[in-house]
């Protein structure tokens, strides 16, 4: 159902810190005129090529789970206080800003004049359980466009679970998986919706990864599977169900090279009893044949305490390699993603769950414990290391030239030359 939006202009105070870039270097960086899908790739590595180097911090006091996302002149990111803010990657001001009641999790998709975000949180029903909730999301919850140029609200549609799974476009159709089991096919400009299916299969951080041919990625919970849907219609090609006592399927976004679909989950030491958080499990990564649905691999990773929220970490192909965090150990893989063989893991100071960029070799991300990472992509070798003092969870960073701009736990939105963190060796 399509509602009046009931906006309201963001109060809290904003604070941007550090040395800017001059405004003239947008030059240096190109960006992309849409950005789509979670990510911007199917393989998750969110790359803007380009020669920008630029210094700010953004500070919301608000947490960031949302992976950024760039378009044009300028960065579109939300957090978990409701805030979306478009922003000018070279020097960190602030072009505009919105605010709505519920966190803003998921990526903003670049459509056209519009900027679409999901609104919602990760609360669940007191009776529900890790591995079986009945729906995710406490109201409100929503899809949101915004005019990219200008913050001006354009349309509303009300979700029955949580909007924190990024949508994509996929044939001009923008689909949406939420925290109730539904699947929706959306007009992207008018947020007219086109179908509902329930696939009884709850998602929660997860986002949709197109196929091609009109089809498209998705996985959940409840009903345990990874599906894959057209496009048209949302009626499903194939499902390939995992185990029902596992978890963290929902939070796992998808990457693909086209042939397989790879991500990550939970499972208990023993399969006779479901997850329960702050419980030890097995962090397992598999990959599904893309034409057969059939399981190729499934191996595990890590074992150790499950977290109370975000199961999974996001996976990154690149290299001919499966790069991954684990949410219950602190160390970085990189598998072989034909075999699933685990080709090296480097230590971390804390568990990497959200996403990770490869620029020229190098892996750039953000850890638990606040530090922020360059490996060797090859042989795992730590580069460089800085603390920034402000855990790192799933907010995803993106590679803007050869800037990073990551969002902390903490509630900081920060841009940081990568030779910046290749040069820190912080203890």
């Amino acid at each position: 159902m399509i509602q009046t939006p009931a906006f309201r202009l963001l109060a809290t105070a904003l604070l941007v810190l550090g040395a800017s870039a001059p405004a003239s270097s947008a030059a240096s960086y190109r960006a992309p005129d849409a950005w789509t899908q979670f990510r911007l790739r199917d393989t998750n590595n969110a790359v803007v090529e380009g020669s920008l180097e630029a210094t700010w911090q953004l500070r919301t006091g608000n947490p960031f789970s949302s992976s950024p996302t760039v378009a044009d002149g300028a960065l579109y990111a939300g957090d978990n206080g409701g805030g979306l803010y478009a922003i000018g990657p070279a020097n960190g001001k602030i072009l505009w800003q919105q605010h709505v009641r519920n966190p803003l999790m998921s990526a903003p998709i670049v459509y056209g004049d519009l900027v679409i975000v999901g609104e919602g949180n990760e609360n669940s029903p007191e009776q529900s359980s890790p591995s079986h909730p009945i729906l995710v999301g406490s109201p409100p919850n929503a899809l949101l466009a915004f005019n990219r140029h200008t913050g001006k609200p354009q349309w509303q549609l009300t979700l029955p679970g949580s909007g924190m799974p990024t949508p994509a476009i996929v044939d001009g159709i923008l689909v949406h998986h939420n925290g109730a089991g539904y699947v929706y096919g959306i007009d992207p400009l008018t947020g007219k919706v086109l179908y509902k299916r329930n696939l009884r299969s709850i998602a929660s951080m997860s986002a949709i990864l197109p196929m091609g041919k009109g089809s498209f990625a998705t996985a959940g919970i409840d009903a345990n599977a990874v599906w894959l849907l057209s496009a048209k219609d949302g009626s499903p090609v194939w499902r390939s169900d995992l185990s029902p006592v596992a978890s963290g399927i929902g939070d796992c976004p998808a990457a693909t090279d086209g042939s397989r679909i790879y991500c990550n989950y939970v499972m208990p030491p023993s399969s006779a009893t479901p997850v329960q958080t702050e419980r030890a499990a097995n962090v397992r990564a598999y990959a599904v044949d893309a034409r057969t649905a059939r399981r190729v691999w499934d191996v595990v990773l890590a074992y150790g305490p499950l977290p109370i929220r975000n199961e999974a970490s996001v996976p990154l192909l690149a290299n001919g390699t499966l790069y991954c965090g684990a949410a219950v150990a602190s160390f970085i893989y990189a598998l072989d993603p034909r075999s699933g063989s685990v080709k090296w893991k480097t230590p971390t100071r804390g568990p990497v769950k959200g996403g990770i960029v490869e620029v020229g070799g190098r892996l750039y991300f953000g850890d638990f414990a606040g530090y922020l990472w360059a490996v060797d992509a090859r042989t795992g070798r730590t580069i460089g290391q800085k603390n920034m003092r402000s855990s790192f969870n799933v907010g995803s960073p993106v590679a803007v030239g050869q800037t990073l701009v990551i969002g902390s736990r903490g509630g900081t939105l920060i841009a940081l030359p990568l030779r910046a963190i290749r040069n820190s060796h912080d203890p």
